[in-house]
Formats: C-alpha cells, structure tokens, sequence
C-alpha cells in the first residue's frame, strides 16, 4: 500500500500508538523525510484498509485488534441451508474484515447448535468450529457492555454505538479480551437491555427503521463509489450484503437492487452468476427480472436462453407495462433476426453460385445492421471484378429483392462495386424494404456525453443514428484526454434497438455507475468525433474494436459524412 503505511503497520503490530509517535520512530529510520512525519502517517494510513482510529485519537493495526479474536454464534435454519454464517448478529464485528458474505460452515453444523469463529492474523479468519458447551465470562463481558456504554455517552448523538468498532476498540487495547468462546454477543447485549440491529447496539425498544434505511443508503453510495471506480469485486460484495438486508428489513426495494447486481456481476463476466442471481427472483414472476436476465443472456452470447426468457417475461407482462413489452419485443425481434443472419452467413459459401438465393437471403433479413454485416461478409472476399459481376447478376435477375439488395450494396461498399451496384438497381429510386431504406437514409439523430469531472481524463460519447420504424444504431466512443491526447480510444457501434431499450440497457446503466450522459447538439458530437479520430491518426493509435467490426468506416459512412438529419429520431 505505501512504504510508510507498511512501516507504520510492523510498529502497530505490538499495540495502538499516537500518530506523533508512529512519525517520530519513522523520521528516525529514515523512512519518512517529511517536516510533519505525523501528518505523513496520518495521509499514509488514512485509506488504508489494515489500520483504523480509535475514540482517544490513537491508530490501531486491524490485523493486531482481531488476531485471535473468538466469538460465538447460534446456527439456524438459513444458516444451514445457505451453508455459511453471514455477518451480523453474533458475527457482526467480522465485518471490518476483507472476508464474506458468509463465514463457512462445519459439514456436520444443524439449527440450534452453536460454532465458534477464531480470526487468525494472517488468514484473517477460520472458518466455524463446533462449540459443545457456551460459558460465561464475565470479564470480557463487562469489558464489553462498559465499552459499548462508552460508546453511547461519547457517540454522535444517534444514541447508538457501532458494534464492530466497539469490538474492535477493546481488542485492540485488550489483547486479552475476547480471546476465548463465550457466550453470544447478542445474548450479553440482550441481559444488559440492549438491541443489535444491523451491526448497531442500542436500547431495547429502539425505532430501529431509520436505522434500516440509512444503513440500506450508506451500503449503495459505498457500492455505487466503488462501481465508478471499476472496483467490481468489491462492488459486488457490498451490493450482496444490500439485497440481503433489503430483502428481510426493505423488500419493496430488493428487486431493483438485485438487478443492479446482476448487472455488476455481468460487467465483471460472471454472467452465469448473474443469470442465478436473477432466477432467484423468478418466482416472484415480475417480468422485469427476466427482461434483465434476457439482456445479459444475449450479451454473453447465449442466445437461446435469452430468448426463452423473452418469451416468458412477455407471458407475464400485462397491457399496462407499455415500455417493458416494447422493449421485449425489441430484443425478441433482434434475437431471431440474428438467428436469421448465422443461418445466411453459414450459407453464404455454398450460395457463391447462385445470385437468387443470395439476394433472397439478404433482403429477408429484418434489421439494417445485419444488412450491412451480409454486404461486407459476402463482398469482403470478392476482388472489384468479381464484385462487379455479382451486383449486375443480382441486379439484372432478381427482380425486387435484387434491386433492394443493390441498393443497399451501393450504399455500403466503396470503388466501382458501388458504382456498379447502383448502376444495377436501376430506375428504382427508394428501397422497398424497411430494413435496407432504413440502411440507406441513416444519419445522426441525437448524442449524448460524459463529463470529464466525473471520469478521470475521459469521456463517453453516444451517438444515435436513426433508422428504419424509429430504431437507433447506439455508436459509444470513447475519448481519452490523458495519454492518447483526445484521441478516440476506442469506439465500436451495438446493434439497432429501439428507442427505450437504448436508455435502458445503454444510457441508464452509464448514470448508474456514476457516468450520468447529457444530451449534446448532434453537431458538436460529430465535430468531438472528428477531432478524436485525427487526434488518433497523429499518435498511430489503432482502434481495438477494429479486429471485430470496420467501425471506422461504418462512423464515417452513417456519422461523418452524414451530419445530422432534419427530422430526428424519438430517443429517450
């Protein structure tokens, strides 16, 4: 973490020091040079998650505070069941630590027994030990309930007292205390007319519902920090505590909160572990968690589950949900137009020869992406001479659909096969079919952008490019202002959706992790991008996304050379 955070650590290993002692020992071991070596502990172990501060100013080591550290625990039922002990209740001083959800159980654990928990310093904790017999001992408890009464008189004036700091105060100047099993820290508190509600002692009758909501507000800042930081891990940690508490104490807001976390784990490519948590909400047949669960099934590229869960979230959507069902029905239409495009790309090299089938294949196709995917897989091999003769063949002999597909040939490919494809679509003035018209008079509808004090030198560009039955082509970009200059770092557009799946699954998520996007004229946006892509061409920056899409042809066909339209697509 920092060499005098590592130093100041070994020293706080024998016990809590005062930060002017902590830098004076350092200043005298040459590891801190600074005029106030007691302002450099302090800057050192301020975020450090190993050190915390007690009540009387001291710093203290958690490893040294919890090394052997023994408390006691009941086993019930969920425990049992869920095979782990979370931490709360007996088990909430545990909670300081890097550890959990859950602390494991022994096999053999039943409801009713009770299981010990040693922390060891390097491990930090070991899992749970049968305990035959609980004992009182009656100093550890009276050290505890006077610390917990100190805690109270010289607290904030919530009349409350954290019991994990509580615990951890005493350990750490006790190294005695709470060192062997005894009784459950609930059933002391319990004796002396105490609560313990989510890690919070008070007076037996407390209101404790205020506490429930602010604790619930204080782990979702924590998460949504550590989310914007792209700390996923510990994201997904704190988002499994919430939807836990919410789900006992608060559980009109869990299903929100569970789809967040399925979002978050999905993020971090656990989209397995995102689809479990999601079906653990299925039985309560809200069409919204399998919504969730279709959109990450689809992302991971399971499209088959994605689609039975289409399918079944739109059996449980009623007239009502306007929004919801249009969105299903979105993604359930791009999902078999999808299915549509593998089947013709797989064909695609046995129809080499057969001009009818080939045209046939590509003006069947439902949505104008995949039109422009078909275009560039099929000419993609083709030298000018044998593109020429392909667009002339589909021009001169299939009829309509040959026409279209020419169209849309023209308006995809470069040189003198769109020369020639245009020259084979005739006198036909306008595509006949939506999906290659909507590929044809795609511009820039509307954009969006991240503001760089809310990401480090950075910035989120969305442009949507109308197209056909009011969907959008989402175009993301990002811009780096730090060591690419601007540049566009990397940019790559998602497949056509409709309007409200855009702010769904695009712009909402974005707020969400702390990069909220604001509208920007779509003029501006083309000028960013422009910039950004000769920022780019200065540095010798390639694009990743290249190796999966021509994005940068597809910007500068559809965006650039476009500009925006005069009669802008409905987006959110």
């Amino acid at each position: 973490m920092g060499r005098i955070a590592d130093a100041a650590l070994r020293l706080l290993a024998a016990g809590p020091r005062a930060a002017g002692e902590l830098g004076d020992e350092l200043a005298r071991a040459g590891i801190t040079h600074a005029n106030d070596p007691a302002a450099a502990v302090r800057r050192a172990l301020r975020d450090d998650p190993r050190a915390f501060d007690l009540s009387d100013g001291r710093v203290a080591s958690l490893a040294q505070a919890f090394d052997g550290l023994t408390l006691t625990a009941r086993v019930d039922a969920e425990a049992v069941a869920t095979k782990g002990l979370p931490l709360d209740g007996d088990l909430a001083p545990l909670a300081l630590l890097p550890i959990g959800p859950r602390v494991p159980l022994p096999h053999d654990a039943s409801p009713g027994s009770s299981v010990s928990v040693r922390v060891d310093a390097q491990s930090l904790v070991a899992p749970a030990r049968p305990l035959r017999r609980v004992g009182r001992r009656p100093a550890d408890e009276e050290a505890l309930l006077g610390a917990v009464r100190r805690h109270l008189r010289e607290g904030d004036g919530l009349g409350l007292a954290p019991l994990a700091m509580v615990v951890a105060e005493l350990a750490a100047c006790n190294p005695s205390a709470l060192r062997v099993p005894g009784r459950p820290l609930t059933d002391v508190l319990d004796r002396a007319g105490y609560e313990l509600h989510l890690g919070w002692v008070g007076p037996r009758g407390t209101a404790w519902e205020a506490v429930t909501r602010a604790h619930a507000a204080a782990l979702d800042e924590q998460a949504r920090m550590l989310l914007g930081a792209e700390q996923l891990e510990e994201s997904i940690e704190l988002q499994e505590r919430l939807v836990e508490l919410l789900l006992e104490h608060l559980p009109d807001r869990a299903p929100s909160a569970r789809r967040r976390l399925a979002r978050t784990m999905a993020r971090d490519g656990r989209s397995d572990a995102a689809i479990r948590v999601l079906e653990g909400a299925f039985p309560a047949d809200d069409p919204e968690d399998r919504y969730e669960g279709a959109v990450v099934a689809h992302r991971s590229g399971d499209a088959v589950l994605a689609r039975r869960l289409v399918e079944e979230a739109l059996a449980r959507t009623d007239s009502s949900a306007g929004e919801l069902s249009e969105a299903l029905s979105d993604l359930g239409a791009d999902l078999d137009a999808q299915a549509a495009f593998v089947r013709l790309r797989a064909a695609l090299g046995r129809r080499g020869d057969d001009p009818e089938a080939l045209a046939r294949g590509i003006a069947e196709l439902r949505r104008s992406y995949l039109v422009e995917a078909a275009i560039e897989v099929l000419f993609g091999g083709l030298s000018a001479d044998d593109g020429e003769e392909l667009v002339r063949a589909i021009g001169a002999r299939c009829g309509d659909a040959g026409r279209d597909v020419c169209l849309a040939a023209a308006a995809v490919l470069d040189g003198s096969v769109a020369v020639a494809a245009r020259d084979a679509a005739g006198s036909l003035a306008r595509a006949r079919r939506p999906a290659i018209a909507g590929l044809i008079e795609a511009y820039p509808s509307a954009a969006w952008i991240t503001s760089l004090s809310d990401a480090d030198d950075q910035q989120q560009l969305v442009v949507a490019v109308a197209k056909e039955e009011g969907r959008v082509a989402p175009l993301i970009v990002l811009l780096d202002f730090g060591e690419l200059q601007g540049a566009v770092k990397d940019a790559f557009f998602l497949p056509d959706t409709a309007p409200v799946r855009l702010r769904r699954e695009i712009l909402d998520p974005m707020d969400e992790i702390g990069l909220p996007a604001e509208p920007i004229h779509v003029g501006e946006a083309i000028a960013r991008l422009r910039a950004g892509l000769q920022a780019a061409e200065a540095i010798g920056w390639s694009i990743p996304s290249l190796d999966a899409q021509p994005v940068v042809d597809r910007m500068r066909r559809w965006v650039l050379d476009r500009g925006a339209g005069e009669n802008p697509a409905p987006v959110p």
